[in-house]
């Protein structure tokens, strides 16, 4: 609702009252004007009605969701089902063009406004996390294996083996860490290790 609302409603309700839902009203517009203006996490967090009603507004802002909006483009989001809908805020469509995973979409000024939005946000977060070299953040949907794969590959990257030319059975009797032994392909405990046998040779 905006001023000339209120002072409609003015009429039906006791004016003091509508001023005073009119200015809580508007410290919630304040706190969305201030997330667009810093670009910054909020020193305070947001409540949930806050969330969902400037999620609902981001929502509006998509064509599926325009009043007498009939969407028949290739690019309309739609969605069957009501249920789901309601659950995603009425919010269908994706992130990215065809050959750009951070483009805007064209019907979908909500969408890719929260798309935006969270990177921003992402960035901030990494840079209160102490990572101020960031200058550049994407946030990207990403499935539950992927996600897995995506880790144990990190990991994995951690775990090098040590070369053989460097591995001697005096450097793993006198190591007081773990020590990966190429021969048995497993992390084992340096007290418990034993010298590997020696290779045979040819005659």
């Amino acid at each position: 609702m905006n001023e000339d609302s209120f002072e409609l409603a003015s009429r039906f309700v006791s004016e003091s009252y509508i001023r005073q839902a009119s200015q809580a009203l508007s410290r919630r517009r304040r706190q969305t004007k201030s997330l667009l203006s810093l670009r910054k996490l909020p020193e305070e967090g947001w409540d949930e009605m806050s969330i969902e009603a400037f999620v609902r507004d981001l929502s509006f802002m998509d064509s599926n969701n325009f009043l007498g909006n009939v969407g028949v483009g290739e690019r309309e989001g739609r969605v069957a089902c009501r249920l789901v809908a309601q659950r995603h805020y009425g919010l269908a469509h994706g992130v990215g063009r065809s050959g750009d995973v951070a483009a805007e979409q064209p019907k979908a000024a909500g969408s890719s406004l929260m798309s935006k939005l969270t990177n921003i946000l992402a960035r901030d977060a990494l840079h209160v996390a102490g990572l101020e070299g960031l200058t550049e953040v994407i946030v990207l949907p990403l499935a539950t294996g992927m996600a897995m794969v995506a880790s144990l590959r990190s990991l994995g990257s951690l775990a090098r083996p040590v070369s053989s030319s460097s591995f001697s059975s005096s450097a793993v009797a006198s190591s007081s860490s773990a020590t990966y032994l190429p021969q048995a392909s497993a992390f084992c405990p340096s007290s418990s290790a034993a010298p590997s046998p020696p290779l045979p040779t040819s005659p």
